[in-house]
């Protein structure tokens, strides 16, 4: 069975914690806080109030056998920069980190995180593709300008076959699965033909994703820009 231990419970250690909780692991939790660690004392997890971390007391707590090591020190960059390299010198080999900043995560790259996490960021990307559209229902960054998106299938779409709405050509998508509001997502065959309350998981590039949904092209790529508006209607220049 994997072991894995979160060192501090923050929002993202937490919800990485509730998410564990689901499966099959060993999971220590380790916080100075001993109100948080109480908060899990009927979960099935091992938890230790630790207050102070040094190469030491994390040799006592984690076990030799553990297989991974999560840390979520809050806003606290420099305890979360030691932890990680301590970690590091105890040959642990997956370490994942959340990180405040672009330069926090240069600095536990540097230390020995094999993995980190820029929460804040991440979220951000997945929701703000969402309030400009009416037809996205989720959008998941995947790597580089790649992403997954669901959709409710457009309206020009009914009635029409996977083949016939050229999605490939037109649009430069690829869709995935396809399902209903009453069943779960199956194969979408070639010749399935698209009806409404139909949506699709549809996988291509950020930008062609939410040309697909309607998202904006953004303010500052247009020649009539807001802040231009704005001075205009101020009568300035």
């Amino acid at each position: 069975m994997k072991q894995i231990a979160i060192l501090g419970l923050g929002h993202f250690g937490k919800s990485i914690l509730d998410e564990l909780l689901e499966l099959d692991v060993e999971v220590l939790i380790v916080d100075k806080d001993r109100d948080v660690i109480d908060t899990y004392k009927d979960a099935p997890v091992s938890a230790v109030a630790l207050d102070i971390l040094t190469v030491e007391t994390l040799r006592k707590v984690l076990p030799d056998s553990i297989d991974v090591v999560i840390i979520d020190l809050g806003g606290k960059i420099e305890a979360s920069v030691l932890a990680t390299s301590y970690c590091a010198k105890l040959n642990i080999k997956s370490i994942i980190v959340k990180a405040e900043t672009d330069t926090h995560g240069e600095i536990l790259d540097l230390v020995g995180a094999t993995k980190i996490v820029f929460p804040n960021r991440e979220a951000a990307k997945r929701i703000t593709p969402l309030l400009f559209s009416t037809t996205m229902l989720s959008y998941l960054p995947v790597s580089g300008s790649l992403a997954i998106a669901e959709f409710s299938i457009p309206a020009p779409f009914f009635g029409k076959t996977l083949v016939e709405t050229e999605l490939r050509k037109k649009y430069r998508l690829n869709l995935l699965s396809v399902r209903t509001a009453d069943t779960e997502y199956s194969v979408c065959e070639p010749h399935y033909v698209f009806r409404a309350g139909d949506i699709g998981l549809f996988y291509g590039s950020g930008g062609e994703l939410r040309k697909f949904s309607g998202v904006p092209l953004g303010e500052n790529q247009r020649p009539d820009n807001f802040v231009t508006r704005v001075l205009k209607s101020l009568g300035g220049r």
